[in-house]
């Protein structure tokens, strides 16, 4: 497909999707583009600290920003609306609620699902880990199970970055309350798999001490209201199941001719341009890159940037460039106990990293929306107020006792 030659006189361009990528993508658009960008959501939601949620460390509010400010101020239109397909030969992307909207290129920054594998009683009865709504109903579940009388029992699915931030968070919400028994289980031989070994046992020693029990390379077979079954045959009780095991492609990307199966990730070029579809770029979780990368913000932010930039290059006609992914240090929180920092193979470990980890999330979050109107300073204004008191004080008094 050729480059279209608009008929408008700005090149439209249409963004699916508000977080990371596809909200970076509209930031690097100047207004010579009609940009409009579509999400269900009426928020960017920080997802890297969604963890916190389970101790209260942070209130949902924290981890949200008014896409519609942030749409806005960048000259650009947003429309709160569930997309329903992508049309990318007629250049039409259609919405739940009957609207269509014609691009010129498209930047589809959907995201992935989550995935309970077909577990037999996962969707029903474990509590899903991907959302800001889904962790603030996971810790109003937490707290209550905290004040009751009696033994309660807690099971994270998955031992990945998401399951062990989770299982910090749930130490941190239960402190000394030795009767609420918490279990982690992985499929794998291995906690954060793909992290160095280090850190698998600094995590290991963290929970034997605290009393967690740990189950690894036995998957899940079944959830039930009170039951975690494994293939190993043991049961274990839970009175809280948290799912963290795992993300799939939305139907979206199928529906949309640009993934050929359902559950497949969006094929891409070194460019992040649809190998199906040269008018449409894909970025975030939902590319599949030649060349695959963790799923991490910083990633996708990279990646929206270098998808704004090919969007305007094909519709100028002018060669494309391939993304350059710059890989970074990942700050793994453990709630009070400990923050990891990975870089490479190095692990370094230590609680005072977790006010760095902090900064990262309030300067990142203040070069989003900076404090430029009363809605945005008061906004800043709130996350610095519960960062003091939640976290940079009892860390700091943790490190002089």
């Amino acid at each position: 497909m050729p480059p279209r030659t608009s008929t408008h006189s700005r090149p439209r361009i249409v963004i699916v999707g508000g977080n990371f990528g596809g909200l970076t993508a509209a930031r690097h658009l100047d207004r010579r583009y009609a940009v409009t960008v579509i999400d269900r959501s009426p928020s960017f939601e920080w997802l890297p600290n969604i963890h916190e949620l389970l101790s209260g460390v942070k209130r949902p509010a924290d981890l949200r920003l008014s896409l519609r400010r942030l749409v806005t101020r960048a000259g650009h239109r947003f429309i709160r609306a569930e997309v329903t397909g992508i049309d990318a030969r007629a250049g039409r992307v259609a919405t739940s609620d009957g609207r269509d909207f014609a691009f010129d290129a498209c930047i589809v920054a959907v995201g992935g699902v989550n995935d309970t594998f077909g577990v037999k009683g996962a969707d029903r009865h474990a509590m899903p880990f991907k959302s800001v709504d889904d962790c603030a109903a996971i810790g109003r579940r937490l707290g209550s199970l905290v004040r009751q009388s009696g033994e309660r029992s807690v099971v994270i699915v998955g031992g990945g970055l998401e399951g062990v931030e989770a299982l910090g968070e749930v130490l941190r919400r239960r402190g000394p309350r030795e009767s609420l028994h918490v279990s982690v289980v992985e499929s794998g031989l291995r906690l954060l798999s793909g992290a160095p070994p280090a850190l698998d046992a600094a995590v290991r020693a963290h929970s034997a001490a605290c009393g967690v029990r740990v189950c690894t390379g036995s998957p899940v077979t079944a959830v039930t209201r009170t039951q975690v079954r494994l293939r190993s045959g043991e049961r274990l009780r839970s009175d809280l199941t948290i799912w963290t095991g795992g993300v799939t492609a939305p139907p979206l990307l199928r529906a949309s001719r640009l993934a050929g199966k359902a559950g497949r990730w969006a094929p891409v070029t070194p460019a992040l341009q649809s190998k199906q579809f040269e008018n449409l770029f894909v970025v975030g979780d939902a590319a599949a890159l030649p060349r695959p990368l963790p799923k991490q913000a910083y990633f996708a932010m990279q990646m929206g940037a270098c998808a704004a930039d090919n969007a305007r290059r094909w519709l100028a006609g002018r060669a494309l460039h391939a993304f350059r992914p710059a890989p970074k240090p990942m700050l793994v929180a453990f709630g009070h106990l400990d923050t990891f920092l990975v870089r490479g193979r190095s692990v370094i470990a230590s609680p005072a990293l977790a006010v760095l980890k902090e900064a990262v999330f309030q300067t990142t979050m203040a070069q989003i929306d900076p404090p430029l109107d009363t809605s945005a300073l008061r906004d800043l204004r709130a996350r610095l107020r519960g960062t003091a008191r939640n976290l940079a004080l009892p860390t700091l008094a943790s490190l002089f006792r």
